[in-house]
Parts: C-alpha cells; sequence; structure tokens
C-alpha cells in the first residue's frame, strides 16, 4: 500500500489540476487504459500498470485504502479506478471512513445528527435523553451492526470529516505541540494520536450539540434544562477517563482559539462604536450586530462552565455514590495499569505515568490544568520521551500529593475514595 501512494502520489503531482474532482462524474468514463485519451495520456505509460488490471484486482486496492485523502488521491490520479469509485461511492466512503477511524465513526455518525436543523428544532429534555440512550446502544454494538446511510448523509459526513474536523486537527496538533518543546518532532502524526485527536473533537461536539445553548440562543438556562450532575452521569460516564481528559483538552484548545477571535471583533460590534450610528438603525449598523456581540460571550460562558463544571469532584462524587462502576472497583482495588503500546482503546502513556500504574477513574481538577495546553492525553510514548513531559509530570504529581489542605496533606486523591 505504501508502493502504491508513492506512485499515486507522483502521478498526482504531475497531473495537477486535468483531472476532475471524485465528486464530478466524467461525461464518458473510460472503460479500460486504451480509452484513456486527450489531457490524461500524459503518463498512461507510467499508469497502465494499474490502469489495465481486472477488476477484482482493482476492487481489492480500493478495499485496501484506509483513508479517504488515500482514496481520493487514487481516484484523482487514475480514470479507470475514478470510473469503479463512482459505481458505489458511498459504500467507499463509508468504507475508507471505518478504516481511518475506527469506532469513532459511531461518534461521527452521531455528530452528523447533532448538526441538522431538525435535531435543534425539536431538542427538548426527553428527545436529549432519547438519543443518548441511542448512542449508548450503538456504541455497545459497535462499528459494524451501524448500518451504511444513504448516499447523502455519507456524503455529509465525509465531508465535515474532512473539510472541519481533520482540518480542527490539524490546528489543535500545531497549537498543543507549540505549548511544549520537542513535541514537534517527528512532524507526522501516527494513526493513534490522530485518533485521539479526532475523538476528542467529535465527543466535544457531541456534548455542546446535546448540552449547548441552541443555535441562534446565547442561554439553555430553561426548564428543560439537565443540570451537571445529570450531563456527567448521562454522557461522560460512558467514556473511560482519560478520553474526558481528550475533551477537556479539546475544550482548552477551542477556548485558546475561540476567545481571541471574540477580542478581534468584540469593538467592532459594540452598540458604543462610533461608526455606528446614535439610534443604531443606520444602513451601516450591520443586522443583528448587537444581538451577535451579545450572544458570542455568552456562548463562550455557556460552553466553557458547562463542560468544565460537569467534571467537578463534586459531581464526579454525587456519580460515585449513585452509579459505582467497575472503573470506580478497579480504581478502589487499585488494579495494575501498565502501558500497553500504542492504541487508541487503552490508556495512553502520559495518564499511565501520571497515576502511577494504578487505576485511576478520577479527571478534570484531579488533573493539573497546566497539562492540557500540550494535550498530554493526545501523543504516544515515541513523542513524549523526546520532551520534559515525564519530568513535568512526575513534577506536577508531587506537587499535587504534597499539598497542604485543612491542616493534613493532600496525598494521593484515590486514597479519600478508598477510605470513605
Amino acid at each position: 500500500m505504501q508502493r502504491l501512494k508513492k506512485f499515486l502520489s507522483k502521478r498526482y503531482s504531475r497531473l495537477g489540476r486535468e483531472l476532475s474532482a471524485p465528486e464530478a462524474t466524467p461525461t464518458n468514463p473510460p472503460t479500460s487504459a486504451s480509452t484513456d485519451t486527450g489531457q490524461s495520456c500524459r503518463g498512461s505509460i507510467d499508469l497502465s500498470r494499474i490502469e489495465r488490471l481486472p477488476f477484482e484486482i482493482r476492487n481489492e486496492i480500493l478495499l485496501a485504502v484506509n483513508s479517504i485523502a488515500d482514496i481520493f488521491s487514487l481516484v484523482h490520479a487514475s480514470p479507470t479506478f475514478h470510473q469503479q469509485y463512482r459505481l458505489d461511492r458511498a459504500f467507499w466512503l463509508w468504507h475508507c471512513l471505518k478504516q481511518e477511524i475506527g469506532n469513532i465513526l459511531i461518534d461521527a455518525y452521531t455528530v452528523d445528527t447533532y448538526n441538522t436543523p431538525e435535531f435543534s428544532s425539536i431538542r427538548t429534555r426527553q428527545k436529549v435523553l432519547l438519543y443518548i440512550e441511542d448512542y449508548k446502544q450503538q456504541r455497545s454494538e459497535g462499528t459494524e451492526s451501524l448500518p451504511q446511510p444513504p448516499e447523502e448523509d455519507v456524503i455529509r459526513i465525509a465531508t465535515f470529516h474532512t473539510s472541519i474536523i481533520r482540518t480542527l486537527m490539524e490546528q489543535y496538533a500545531a497549537w498543543a505541540r507549540a505549548n511544549l518543546q520537542g513535541l514537534s518532532e517527528p512532524m507526522e502524526l501516527s494513526r493513534t494520536e490522530e485518533r485521539r485527536i479526532l475523538r476528542g473533537l467529535y465527543r466535544f461536539q457531541i456534548f455542546c450539540g446535546l448540552f449547548g445553548p441552541p443555535r441562534g440562543c446565547g442561554y439553555y438556562f430553561t426548564q428543560d434544562n439537565i443540570n451537571s450532575e445529570r450531563r456527567l452521569q448521562l454522557l461522560l460516564d460512558l467514556y473511560e477517563p482519560w478520553e474526558i481528559e481528550e475533551i477537556l483538552c479539546t475544550n482548552a484548545f477551542v477556548h485558546a482559539k475561540y476567545r481571541p477571535l471574540i477580542k478581534q471583533v468584540e469593538w467592532n460590534l459594540n452598540p458604543d462604536n462610533p461608526s455606528f450610528d446614535d439610534e443604531r438603525t443606520g444602513p451601516h449598523t450591520p443586522p443583528g450586530a448587537f444581538h451577535l456581540a451579545n450572544s458570542t460571550s455568552e456562548i463562550v460562558s455557556v460552553q466553557d462552565d458547562m463542560i468544565s463544571e460537569t467534571t467537578r469532584p463534586y459531581h464526579q462524587d454525587t456519580r460515585r455514590d449513585n452509579q459505582y462502576s467497575d472503573r470506580d472497583r478497579a480504581q478502589d482495588n487499585r488494579e495494575r495499569m501498565r502501558f500497553k503500546g500504542e492504541s487508541y482503546d487503552s490508556p495512553p502513556f502520559a495518564w499511565v505515568v501520571f497515576w502511577r500504574e494504578l487505576y485511576s477513574n478520577l479527571y478534570g481538577d484531579y488533573i493539573p490544568a497546566s497539562f492540557r495546553p500540550w494535550g498530554y492525553v493526545m501523543w504516544d510514548k515515541e513523542r513524549l520521551v523526546d520532551t520534559d513531559a515525564v519530568a513535568i509530570i512526575d513534577r506536577e504529581w508531587k506537587a499535587m500529593c504534597s499539598r497542604v489542605v485543612d491542616g493534613g496533606e493532600l496525598g494521593d486523591p484515590r486514597d479519600e475514595w478508598t477510605a470513605n
């Protein structure tokens, strides 16, 4: 597959814009390499090796492609593969999404549901509870039981993933790596690192879609509001503790990038700005400008309070009392939690180091906030060992355990739960 990628990369760079995008159907798609004439004849000798392969072998090659970016490169480079891709575009996009993001496909599918105007218009407390139950059921059944949606939905999910989520992933990686010296090497993210960041982004979106303010409204404090305690028990308790930290790291990124943008336009939208007329109704006053100025700060405040407030120790305590889980039992029994290698569904290296290789179901305020700007749970061991990450984690652990609270040292926060 790597050899094929290199070949296609060279081919695609030569042809540039000469071949159409995969979404555009050719007027007369070629049926074999011998019919490939005109503008795509350049490089046909090189392409002949794959253009002339039997349909079944080309099908196997398509099945081996494990990302949307790669299948786009392939169908851009090869008219024959482009034709075969177009025979069932929804299948190939869905297949590549599965290969690229694994079980996160369930989160991507769920986000697509919450992104629709229909969901926003019907979002009541009862509907939110039903959607969470559906999400839980789908997670328990896994991606294999997730039916392929209609082509229109698949294209929308794939487009959101490639144009929004992956773009944010790249921005997140650049932001986080700039916050700790040494994180920039290697430059390319591993598949595991990509999936952790993607998972944090999708689940941040799920949380905000379920509990955040409706579109066009700054507040969601109504009689249907689900409080922090319920949000933790209903949604966040579904995830492993380090996965909740992925969401909190994403939250730190969103606010680090979002707040400066609000500050940049705040004065431009301020009613006291002399650019606007006294009555603020003239042609130079943008419609809804002052409503936007008010609601943006409210939305930031609400989202910030909701995600951080939901993970407060008090709510974790209440959740534990009401929904004691196998994770709580593993923590109380001090089960071993060794680093087992890079896998996005097992504890990341930094999490294992911080909790001294013993299971912990604590997160939020139990973790130093200074860890989140560099995304401590997102990175592979190979990347972290070339930084001061382990020393920083060790220093913060000792500082946390030596804090004096109510006349005594705090110690390992897990001891407090065991003592109760």
